[in-house]
């Protein structure tokens, strides 16, 4: 057995792009392996912000033998086809064998595969996953095809044996040769070091100033953080998202604490709380005694000589340039207010574009305050509440601290409309509707919020399909598809049943709402594809030219991802396969859809009585059982056809001599199909 290592060394890869890299690499690596019956004991994948790499523990030397029984021409074929099908297997016809199968009586033969060496196939096997790796964003450089999400500087791989030399396995990436050196730290150990093993290529990293492991760098960041405030007698603001960001732009994280100048502490913690962690990557800390946010903690990536004061001072140089220009136009904010009323800056909204084809952002609020009346009443919400908080929503965008740092949107607003008495529903509402921003940001919990978010993303999506501005390919400019997504995020996690025609029929052109209908509904199987549902579950329930209601369609995906674990599903996919597959035969054949009502007076039997009589009561339960959205009972009740179904097929033939009585027995298994239908799309399932 033998250990692999391969490391892609390159410049810095994006901290949101690392894990994902991992893991993907991690799953890839693996299939491939399995694929190629080459063998291994365990898998572990790593990210820094310069490498990417996988270890593969207890690999096989060489792949797994097997061998494959083939099937030649029938008993009693002309002599050339059985002498061609020996010569195709390279063997005498005296080795063939001859055996009975359902079909009748045929040669075969067991043809063996040798296994192949493990260097072979992982040179196949890096090269094959490097060239499908699915970055969100590469590059090209030099004068090669290959991408990568950076220029790759070198690749390492090795394969280690206990008791022999390390083996290096030739790769070729965009001109770059794959060899058995790697390098350490970029600044403090940037030197070349030859590992003799996986685990000592892992020591070794950590000698020269690399952690290799995400989840390693992440914990260390928060302990020492935490131990740091702790010992100054304050407290360190959880933010698990920045937590995530930061690990992802080290590989030795050295934390540092440093203070925030005197004169910046009156000025709102938001305000402070933002401008670290967007522009410097710093995490706020409150003091114990003042509850002010006085200080901040920075991630270095080194080990300075001065112990990192120099590192300190020239950050807090930086952050002093932004906060102090951060306190002049808040104070020139609270004159415009103090003089004129938040509310009033609501008519420079007339000069600030949304966009040139849609209209002013004064436009914008308008058209969300007539779509946040009709979510309101459907969600049974204070209407003049949320028309107000949409008066309110983008008036920040006028004030000179958002144009200065357009981060603060809605952060401001809430600090400005509380601070003129607003209700607090509303000021949460100014700064919540925002969200979620991010994949790991939480979605808003007041209904006021859910309201304005919701109406939000409404006339977004909507204003930029009726100028036909929509995502093509990777490109979208105006981030419709997180419009999207965050519109889909709302309705599931609040568990709100509202029909997509509700909130976007009366802005757009019949045939334009159907095109985002289905845009909003690849985005919610992308979204629960991520979540972990099955691809086929989705596609069994997703019907693109009928979605209306995501919430509607997510209980069903959930309740039908429940029920396939269940034994009455197959039950439930007996009772279909047998009806859909017959009528896709025979519409085949005759080339029309056998769509009509069975007629019970060309019945003959009374398994056909039988089954009419069943699918009457069963189309009746299904009916009231999707009226309550109980899938569940749905997928019960279906299933209770399968004896019906099976007595039905194994006493009555469908190929009938007479056309009348064929014809009305496949219009019979069409009600069954159709009753099946009513419920999700069984054909899409895989069932093992």
């Amino acid at each position: 057995m033998s250990d692999l290592l391969l490391e892609f060394y390159s410049e810095e890869i994006p901290a949101r792009m690392q894990e994902p890299a991992a893991e993907h690499l991690k799953t890839s690596f693996s299939s491939e392996l399995s694929e190629e019956r080459l063998s291994f004991e365990s898998v572990a994948t790593y990210s820094t912000p310069r490498r990417l790499v996988i270890i593969i523990w207890g690999l096989a030397q060489s792949s797994n033998s097997f061998s494959e029984e083939r099937r030649g021409p029938r008993v009693g074929a002309p002599p050339e086809a059985i002498s061609g099908f020996a010569n195709s297997v390279g063997v005498a016809e005296s080795e063939l064998y001859t055996k009975k199968v359902k079909k009748g009586e045929f040669h075969f033969y067991d043809l063996k595969h040798p296994g192949y060496s493990s260097e072979k196939l992982i040179k196949k096997i890096a090269v094959k996953v490097a060239h499908s790796f699915p970055w969100q964003k590469s590059m090209k450089w030099g004068e090669y095809s290959f991408r990568w999400v950076r220029p790759l500087k070198s690749i390492m791989c090795m394969l280690y044996h206990e008791g022999k030399d390390p083996r290096s396995i030739d790769l070729e990436l965009n001109g770059i040769i794959s060899s058995s050196y790697t390098y350490g730290h970029q600044i403090m150990s940037p030197e070349k070091f030859y590992p003799l093993g996986a685990k000592e290529y892992m020591k070794c990293l950590r000698d020269r100033r690399v952690i290799l492991d995400y989840t390693e760098r992440k914990n260390l960041i928060w302990a020492s953080a935490k131990r740091l405030a702790e010992e100054q007698e304050a407290e360190l603001i959880r933010d698990d998202s920045l937590l995530d960001e930061v690990a992802g732009l080290v590989e030795w994280p050295v934390i540092l604490m440093g203070d925030i100048d005197e004169e910046f502490l009156t000025l709102p913690r938001e305000i402070l709380q933002v401008s670290m962690r967007e522009h410097q990557k710093f995490f706020s800390v409150i003091s114990a005694d003042t509850g002010l946010l006085c200080k901040f903690v920075v991630v270095a990536n080194l080990e300075a000589r001065d112990g990192g004061k120099s590192v300190l001072e020239g950050n807090s140089r930086v952050l002093r340039s932004r906060l102090r220009d951060a306190k002049f136009f808040f104070n020139k904010d609270l004159i415009d207010i103090k003089n004129k009323k938040f509310e009033y800056l609501n008519q420079r909204l007339e000069f600030v574009t949304f966009h040139h084809r849609i209209g002013s952002q004064a436009h914008r609020v308008q058209e969300i305050r007539k779509i946040s009346g009709r979510v309101a009443k459907l969600l049974s919400v204070n209407a003049k509440v949320c028309d107000q908080a949409v008066n309110l929503c983008k008036t920040d965008l006028t004030t000179n601290v958002v144009r200065e740092f357009p981060e603060l949107q809605g952060v401001v607003g809430r600090i400005y409309c509380k601070m003129e008495g607003e209700d607090e529903a509303i000021y949460n509402a100014v700064s919540d509707h925002y969200k979620p921003l991010t994949q790991n940001d939480q979605v808003p919990e007041e209904m006021v919020s859910i309201v304005v978010g919701i109406a939000d993303r409404v006339f977004t999506l909507t204003s930029f399909w009726a100028i036909n501005e929509k995502p093509s390919g990777s490109k979208d400019p105006f981030a419709l598809r997180r419009s999207a997504i965050g519109l889909i995020r709302i309705l599931l996690e609040k568990r709100l049943s509202i029909k997509l025609t509700d909130l976007i029929e009366n802005d757009l052109k019949p045939e334009i709402a159907q095109d985002l209908c289905q845009f909003i509904a690849e985005r919610l199987r992308i979204h629960l594809i991520e979540k972990g549902y099955s691809h086929d579950t989705l596609q069994a329930c997703l019907n693109l030219s009928t979605f209306e209601n995501p919430y509607a369609a997510f209980v069903q995906i959930e309740q039908l991802e429940k029920f396939r674990k269940t034994e009455l599903f197959h039950k439930l996919i007996d009772a279909y396969r047998r009806p859909n597959n017959i009528l896709h035969s025979e519409e085949n054949k005759a080339k029309r859809k056998f769509e009509s009502e069975p007629s019970t007076e060309l019945f003959n039997s009374s398994e056909e009585n039988n089954l009419m009589d069943k699918l009457v009561a069963v189309e009746h339960s299904v009916k009231a059982s999707l009226a309550e959205r109980d899938y569940v009972g749905s997928f019960g009740a279906l299933a209770d056809l399968n004896e019906v179904v099976e007595a039905f097929f194994e006493n009555v033939t469908i190929n009938s001599l007479t056309p009348e009585e064929k014809e009305n027995r496949l219009y019979l298994c069409n009600k069954v199909r159709k009753i099946m239908h009513s419920v999700a799309n069984f054909s899409e399932l895989r069932v093992l």
